[in-house]
């Protein structure tokens, strides 16, 4: 799920992926408010567009590029150094510490553009590799490693996500043109909650 927020953050959505995002289920078990975002990004693929693609263009560049914006409270940027630092810059404190988080697990985001450590799509990546090693670990009977990673997943939502990916999707919901984006950012907002109460039910649940 995290590896999927997360490609939808990286770029915008292009042919191949929207036909993918809408022959989609969206039905879930996750709670209402999940529910209530994928049913807005299913109300997408309903209306009547030209060119769909076309318009998630328009409106990935508008939110989260500020393209065509003067007013910078008009975008929702997608860094937490924006959204945590002092002056609302990109490349500062928290830009740092992903970095320095990277490095220590030896990764290094992909793709053909050099972007900041802490854009979203980065961290809800790190997000998804962090519920691989936890899943690995749980497979082999490695508790210890287990409990240390579910640990650390519940250090990184605390200190990279919850501190400003709530407001960030207000941002979202706010600006953005399609329910799609405003779908979307519902279901980040409220799937990071949920796995941060599941990732301390199972911390308690293997608790020393």
């Amino acid at each position: 799920m995290y590896r999927f927020l997360s490609q939808l953050y990286r770029t915008e959505v292009d042919e191949k992926i929207y036909a993918c995002l809408k022959d989609a289920d969206y039905q879930c078990g996750e709670g209402e408010d999940i529910q209530e975002g994928y049913s807005l990004m299913k109300s997408f693929f309903f209306h009547p567009y030209i060119d769909p693609v076309t318009e998630l263009a328009i409106d990935y560049a508008k939110v989260f590029l500020g393209a065509g914006i003067i007013e910078s409270d008009k975008a929702a940027y997608p860094y937490e150094s924006v959204y945590t630092s002092p002056k609302k810059l990109i490349m500062q404190d928290a830009r740092d510490q992903m970095l320095m988080k990277l490095r220590e697990h030896q990764l290094q985001p992909d793709g053909p553009f050099t972007i900041p450590e802490d854009h979203i799509y980065i961290e809800l990546e790190f997000m998804a590799v962090l519920c691989g090693k936890t899943l690995q670990a749980m497979d082999e009977g490695d508790i210890a490693a287990f409990r240390m990673l579910l640990n650390e997943q519940k250090q990184f939502i605390q200190k990279h996500l919850i501190n400003w990916v709530p407001k960030f999707c207000d941002d979202v919901e706010k600006h953005s043109m399609t329910n799609f984006y405003k779908g979307l950012a519902k279901v980040t907002e409220q799937y990071i909650k949920m796995d941060m109460e599941l990732i301390e039910e199972f911390a308690g649940r293997y608790s020393a």
